[in-house]
């Protein structure tokens, strides 16, 4: 009878590694027994599917000892201890739980003195959708959503929800057929203290479409090589090369001049590949140049007394709609190479494209007639615009005027007849050179047109 007072307490300790004894009448010599493992102790079967009666008392008494009762988990109460400490708290409750993830919806974000770390609101794929942090000034800006990516199925979603279909042929669901654009471009830096940029690509590493509601970069320098044949092309046929698409920014023909030389040398001579003249079939085949067109530069939209000074984004943005923008030298010489992109430089970016669209967006609500979509077709400056294959023919002709002139001014220069009338008469024709070669000028405006400010 000593031996069996101890029973209960051993067939619980027994029934902690699930081990129960079989649904068999009871035997003098229980350790001759075979055992079975059991889901739980507290349902005991036998090998017919019947409940044995001493299986069934004997966990009877073991949920009586551990003050057990149907359905609870043996292990919360063994594990525990509450056998021996008197702590009401089971095992499940005690369990440690993990901290929250960075920057998900249940933790808020980290805040570092003298810097705002806005973290992302989405992940999908290759492509990053974040927030920029509201601008400050007069007016101010909200913030702005922004979606980083290289994929050209989703370049095209993108352009579908904040664009709309707008074909060559006039076809589409914009409004008279025409949208507008905030336009601008980063480039590698690679200054001479800079050696490891060199291998990097040349060209536009980036590329920021932007409607004053979303903004759009696509990473140019990680397609592939870098090279315009990996670009994605929805965004040559889509928007660089839809003549109804107005790209609006400021010196965006220096923009476009550097995307139409780089697609340039990226598929070479356009009659000549692989030292081989094309036949037509192969020149249709071969894919087109990247050459930019309707561009609308903002530089002297400003009434001002010298029509020919150009103002720069950050005074446009002041002055029509009253926000304050970070133009960093910083930021502009970072390397834009980069597979992901920090935070300061995608705001940076973001905010150079949608300022320009923000300002035209701010013009046709003080005067829809001169600046809405349809009137700017109809400009002048248009109508009349040169073709990218012209402006980098010009463009070389003006470097090599401007270098050759200040050869001469250095007394480098070697001028036939050696006299200094001979010298005079070369530089006068070398300034006339720049002058007849000189860029477009961006479109003037008269002060009636818009009062400042706007905001």
């Amino acid at each position: 009878m000593k031996r069996l007072k101890h029973l209960p307490l051993l067939l619980a300790l027994l029934s902690t590694f699930r081990l129960v004894y079989p649904s068999s009448a009871a035997s003098p010599s229980i350790m001759s027994q075979p055992m079975h493992y059991q889901a739980s102790f507290l349902h005991a079967t036998g090998s017919s599917g019947t409940t044995d009666t001493n299986s069934r008392k004997r966990s009877h008494s073991t949920s009586t000892l551990f003050g057990l009762s149907e359905g609870d988990d043996v292990n919360d109460k063994l594990v525990g201890g509450n056998t021996t400490s008197g702590s009401k708290e089971s095992g499940a409750q005690r369990k440690r739980t993990k901290p929250p993830r960075r920057n998900s919806p249940q933790r808020s974000p980290r805040i570092r003195k003298g810097k705002t770390n806005y973290p992302r609101v989405a992940k999908t794929g290759p492509s990053n959708i974040m927030l920029c942090p509201p601008l400050n000034g007069p007016a101010g800006a909200p913030q702005l959503p922004v979606l980083t990516t290289k994929d050209p199925t989703i370049i095209e979603k993108w352009l579908d929800e904040h664009v709309g279909v707008v074909s060559n042929d006039g076809d589409g669901d914009a409004s008279n057929g025409y949208a507008i654009l905030g336009f601008d471009s980063e480039s590698i830096a690679k200054p001479p203290w800079r050696p490891e940029r060199a291998s990097l690509p040349d060209g536009p590493a980036t590329i920021q479409l932007s409607t004053p509601a979303s903004c759009l970069i696509v990473q140019l320098s990680i397609c592939g090589d870098g090279s315009a044949r990996h670009a994605p092309d929805v965004l040559r046929r889509r928007v660089i090369n839809n003549p109804r698409i107005i790209k609006v920014g400021v010196g965006i023909d220096d923009d476009a001049l550097e995307m139409y030389r780089w697609s340039k040398e990226s598929f070479g001579d356009a009659e000549e590949e692989g030292g081989r003249v094309m036949n037509q079939e192969q020149q249709q085949k071969k894919p087109q140049l990247w050459e930019m067109t309707s561009r609308f530069d903002l530089g002297c939209i400003l009434p001002d007394k010298h029509p020919s000074r150009r103002s720069g984004l950050r005074e446009l943005a002041q002055k029509i709609i009253g926000v304050d923008i970070n133009k960093s030298k910083k930021l502009a010489m970072s390397n834009w190479g980069k597979r992901r992109l920090s935070i300061e430089q995608i705001s940076y970016a973001a905010r150079d494209a949608w300022v320009s669209a923000a300002i035209l967006e701010r013009l046709q609500e003080g005067n829809s007639g001169v600046f809405n979509a349809g009137a700017i077709m109809e400009m002048e400056f248009i109508k009349t615009q040169r073709e990218m294959e012209f402006v980098d023919e010009r463009a070389k002709l003006r470097k090599a005027a401007k270098l050759e002139l200040q050869e001469l001014m250095e007394g480098r220069g070697a001028v036939k007849g050696g006299t200094d009338a001979d010298k005079e008469e070369r530089r006068q024709q070398l300034n006339g050179l720049l002058d007849l070669h000189r860029p477009d000028q961006p479109p003037a405006f008269d002060e009636h047109v818009f009062t400042l400010p706007l905001f």
